[in-house]
């Protein structure tokens, strides 16, 4: 019988995935205490006090997907003293881990990911940050560091591969189009829908897909001017531009 936390957010079939995805994810950017991948010592208790009474509140509220990165500084280590505090048995954690020119090196970034989440396995692993051609090919060609992430799916340490990216929408485009993802995480709001393209690339190729940063990237609304409260009234504007995104069944969570 399903918990009563698990039944406050409805989920979405994640694309290819299969994953029964919470339309709202915590993403981990930006209550970690530090932008440096700080040593364990030097964490406060307040610090890790924040990052815990986060964590606890968004399990309470059904958020199963819980996302990271191996360069958001010390939120990796302090989400991995957290996860076992607060146990969720429908977590879906993701990191991700931007790709390198010598997949050994890329390797090496992978195994801390992992160390520093004190996990053996995460359901998302995406390739971080693919902005630009070149970082698609250091991913895609013989040799690169998708082979490494297929050699660790076949070990059952990751069970599904995506990518992020900040790029313009040709290079989108491009990565979706090679088959080679799962999911993508990217950026399209109510202030910018020049991404439209990609979103109809990825539902051709059933790719789930995670709308990043919609409060912050998407107008800066958690600090919203008079006059876009005004537009936006009767709603928030975080509200209005959250239901812009989740109205769009294309769209099957967006990070808060």
């Amino acid at each position: 019988m399903a918990s009563q936390a698990s039944l406050a957010l409805p989920t979405r079939r994640f694309g290819r995935t299969e994953l029964a995805m919470p339309v709202l994810s915590l993403g981990g950017m930006r209550f970690q205490q530090s932008w440096s991948d700080l040593e364990a010592e030097v964490i406060t208790q307040e610090a890790q006090g924040t990052v815990q009474t986060t964590l606890h509140r968004a399990v309470e509220l059904g958020f199963h997907h819980v996302e990271t990165a191996r360069h958001y500084g010390s939120s990796e280590r302090q989400l991995g003293w957290a996860l076992p505090h607060s146990p969720d048995p429908d977590r879906i954690l993701q990191t991700k881990v931007p790709p390198r020119d010598d997949p050994a090196m890329f390797e090496a970034e992978l195994e801390l990911s992992l160390e520093r989440l004190n996990v053996r396995r995460i359901e998302l692993l995406a390739i971080h940050g693919i902005n630009r051609l070149d970082h698609l090919e250091q991913t895609l060609r013989p040799g690169g560091c998708m082979e490494v992430v297929r050699r660790w799916q076949q070990e059952g340490r990751i069970d599904h591969v995506g990518f992020s990216t900040h790029a313009e929408t040709s290079v989108i485009e491009a990565a979706i189009n090679s088959d080679a993802f799962d999911y993508v995480n990217l950026h399209w709001y109510y202030i910018r829908q020049d991404n439209e393209p990609a979103l109809v690339a990825a539902q051709r190729h059933d790719m789930g897909v995670f709308i990043i940063s919609p409060t912050d990237k998407g107008g800066h609304l958690h600090t919203p001017s008079l006059l876009l409260k005004q537009l936006c009234a009767p709603l928030h504007p975080i509200v209005f531009n959250d239901l812009f995104c989740l109205r769009d069944p294309r769209v099957h969570t967006i990070s808060v």
